[in-house]
């Protein structure tokens, strides 16, 4: 055989190897989380234990007067930046033990950054709008992700043994000792989880007065 075809072949064979070994590291775990009365919750936190994940950067925006988004999963160590893509000044803060913070009142030309540390739950608030509300979940595990509007969402999974899986949602409390913890074995591919909790989320603001005369005279307009 030539020379360069047998390295060729031996590159094949050393990628799928290494495919393999990649495969073996993990498998996919889809799990379904569904509310009290049976329907899908969406921003639940799906976690699975292991060594903390690498810190990175994150962003909890501000847009029309609401955090966006409702809640944020980052790793120990993250950096979190506040922008604000309001015309109008904000001012977040959190009591937190996780975190306990107050940033100056600022405007969407800011974009202040914290870092967060300290594994725990992080809720926030705006001095300035009382509706605002929002989470940031700050993960010691080795995978945190959020449900989407199906209630689900994909972890990766020990290939051998078990994998110990936690779940929170804002309604069980701002503690991770609140989190629901269920343990799956290797082969198992779909989980589902039920809490006693009902769907939560931010409520819009409400309208100003002169908002409403100008969406009655446009109702009436139409």
């Amino acid at each position: 055989m030539p020379k360069f075809q047998t390295k060729l072949l031996g590159s094949v064979v050393a990628l799928a190897l290494l495919g393999v070994q990649t495969a073996s590291i993990a498998g996919e775990l889809q799990v379904t989380v569904r509310d009290q009365q049976g329907q899908p919750l969406a921003l639940a936190v799906v976690s699975v234990e292991g060594a903390p994940a690498a810190a990175r950067q994150a962003e909890m925006d501000q847009v029309e007067q609401l955090f966006s988004p409702f809640v944020l999963t980052v790793p120990v160590g993250s950096t979190v930046r506040f922008p604000n893509s309001d015309n109008i000044r904000h001012q977040v803060y959190s009591f937190s033990s996780a975190k306990s913070f107050e940033l100056p009142l600022y405007s969407n030309q800011q974009a202040p950054s914290l870092n967060f540390e300290t594994a725990g739950i992080v809720a926030l608030g705006c001095n300035i709008h009382d509706h605002m509300r929002a989470y940031i979940y700050v993960s010691p595990h080795q995978q945190s992700v959020t449900t989407d509007a199906n209630g689900q969402a994909v972890i990766a999974i020990a290939d051998q043994g078990n994998s110990l899986i936690r779940v929170w949602y804002p309604r069980l409390g701002e503690q991770l000792t609140n989190e629901q913890q269920l343990t799956v074995s290797a082969d198992q591919q779909q989980l589902a989880v039920q809490l006693a909790v009902t769907a939560d989320a931010q409520q819009p603001p409400p309208l100003s007065p002169l908002q409403q005369r100008f969406n009655k005279r446009k109702t009436t307009n139409d």
